[in-house]
């Protein structure tokens, strides 16, 4: 039982343990990638003015001419006049716009670290055409009105910047229905999270070595000092089971399992402070078995051991719960009866006087045992009378003497001295 709560104390522990630094690792993961995404931007960033800055010298200068060659072919979508042209030289070139350059330009950049695409969501150029973040990038451009996105998709960083309508493309975009400052797409930058900033990804990776070393550390701790802390508790618990049955054994007599007299004087001390208090009745019995030194002479000791635990439990079922009985000395007993006036502890001796003469107790032998007690009474019928614990303990003696010299088998009761 004890392994199984120490399993299940540890498997808290560890569940815990694993909660805490989970939520640690998650948070500065977070922030480390934040702040990969800011780097990111930044580059993207630097990277659309440069490219927007070489669109804008394009258009300015109403695009290049520039050989035509297995790589660079002329632009089906581009439909001007003099698109194509041969120089002086009998070479063919054709026209370049700003789209078709930027086209080129992400074309070198294949196979590279950084991959840059220009897209619209109707684009010219089926090419050209949104993958699934550009899509839902330039979708919530054209919603919220923002120029730029920046993201982490699927291991890559991804950067978007808007691209708007100037006068320089109406000739190509007038014709999509696209007018001055409309959104026509955008041009795209990704790269490999793991390949984005060394740094960066040096700290993600030192980021979960160190957690995975304090979750380690913490569970092993946390653990020893969960089953450190479940042994203490166990022997203190235990240390508490031992206090209550050394506790038990001086409050309670060892025989009859009624109180001891040590217990039985610290009640009437307590009962007595309380009447007087109060002013309430209190009433003492002293009861002494008749002839009981013969049984022991008789049958043995033993057997007046087994008359002695019989009569304390006749004498206890006859009680209440607020009433103490305690073993005086040898075969005396002593009964305390809190708020109890002189009839009611007249009664309650006559059932006990009762209840023992009708105990059927048999020798090992079969012979029938006939014990019979004497009682002793006293009370306060004076309820302001100043008592103590001795005088009441004095006058039940000479009740229970007089009882003795009256014939036994009776109670009498003897009234507090003024």
């Amino acid at each position: 039982m004890q392994l199984r709560q120490l399993f299940l104390i540890n498997l808290i522990v560890v569940l815990l343990c694993s909660l805490i630094v989970g939520f640690s690792w998650l948070v500065n993961r977070n922030a480390l990638e934040g702040a990969g995404l800011s780097v990111f931007q930044a580059q993207g960033r630097a990277a659309f003015e440069l490219i927007r800055a070489a669109r804008h010298w394009n258009a300015d200068t109403e695009g290049v001419y520039v050989p035509v060659s297995p790589e660079i072919s002329p632009n089906p979508y581009l439909r001007l006049p003099d698109r194509d042209i041969t120089d002086n030289h009998g070479r063919q070139l054709t026209r370049i716009n700003p789209a078709y350059m930027t086209r080129q330009i992400s074309e070198q950049l294949e196979g590279q670290d950084v991959a840059l695409r220009i897209t619209s969501l109707k684009p010219l150029n089926p090419t050209n055409a949104p993958d699934e973040w550009e899509r839902s990038a330039l979708t919530w451009m054209e919603q919220s009105g923002e120029l730029e996105r920046v993201e982490l998709f699927e291991g890559r960083y991804r950067y978007m910047a808007g691209l708007n309508i100037v006068h320089s493309c109406l000739p190509c975009h007038e014709q999509m229905g696209y007018k001055i400052g409309d959104l026509r797409g955008g041009i795209s930058f990704s790269r490999d999270a793991k390949r984005m900033d060394p740094l960066v990804n040096g700290m993600l990776e030192r980021v979960d070595n160190m957690h995975l070393w304090v979750w380690a550390v913490l569970v092993v701790c946390a653990s020893v000092l969960a089953s450190l802390t479940f042994g203490f508790w166990q022997r203190l618990m235990g240390s508490e089971s031992v206090q209550q049955r050394l506790r038990s054994l001086v409050e309670t007599d060892y025989l009859t399992g009624v109180l001891s007299r040590r217990e039985l004087m610290s009640r009437l001390e307590q009962e007595v402070e309380r009447t007087q208090r109060f002013a309430s009745p209190l009433a003492l019995m002293m009861i002494d078995l008749d002839h009981f030194k013969q049984v022991n002479d008789r049958f043995g000791h033993a057997q007046g051991d087994r008359v002695l635990i019989a009569v304390a439990q006749a004498l206890r079922h006859e009680l209440r719960k607020v009433d103490s009985i305690g073993r005086y000395g040898g075969e005396e007993f002593t009964v305390i009866l809190p708020n109890t006036d002189a009839g009611e502890a007249s009664k309650l001796a006559e059932r006990l006087l009762q209840r023992v003469r009708e105990l059927e107790l048999r020798t090992e032998t079969g012979e029938l045992l006939q014990v019979t007690i004497s009682i002793g009474l006293v009370c306060n019928r004076d309820l302001s009378q100043i008592m103590t614990a001795d005088s009441l303990l004095r006058s039940a003696d000479q009740a229970l003497y007089n009882a003795k010299h009256a014939g036994r088998n009776r109670f009498e009761q003897e009234q507090l001295p003024a």
